[in-house]
């Protein structure tokens, strides 16, 4: 069997995880408050996102004119809670945070996962990248591996 390194090797410091968690309360603030320009605040102007319907949004421009205009409609009533599940570093000035956002309708809820690629630049953490994906609830809570868990 080839032997794989590990990506995920250079600490993060306390500062640098509340950072981290920063990004991801702008996300739950802007969203709640339907104000795109918070929610777009901790993006990168050459941003990546990959919404859960799978559209994938290039820029910021493009990023806060997509929110701008779901915001004023189809989430207008909606309200949503952003919890870090985890945060690592594969190296310095980057960070791959897992989150997991509860969304709340009139007609019911709903869960995401996501993950965001942060980067720092100039002393301060951004979202380069972000993917965020439903949840199947009858696969909630499981993982899929092709390693025996014994490691065998």
């Amino acid at each position: 069997m080839t032997r794989r390194p590990a990506a995920l090797t250079t600490p993060l410091d306390d500062e640098d995880v509340a950072a981290l968690a920063g990004l991801l309360a702008d996300l739950e603030n802007g969203f709640n408050q339907k104000a795109a320009a918070v929610l777009d605040r901790p993006f990168t102007a050459d941003a990546v996102v990959v919404v859960p319907d799978g559209t994938v949004i290039r820029g910021w421009d493009d990023l806060f004119a997509y929110h701008t205009a779901r915001l004023a409609t189809a989430v207008a009533a909606w309200t949503t809670r952003v919890v870090m599940l985890s945060a690592s570093s594969p190296g310095p000035d980057t960070a791959l945070v897992h989150f997991r956002q509860e969304t709340t309708t009139p007609s019911g809820g709903f869960a995401n996962h996501g993950t965001v690629l942060a980067v720092r630049r100039e002393g301060s953490w951004w979202i380069s990248a972000l993917h965020n994906t439903n949840v199947d609830d009858a696969r909630a809570g499981t993982t899929t591996s092709a390693t025996p868990s014994n490691g065998s």
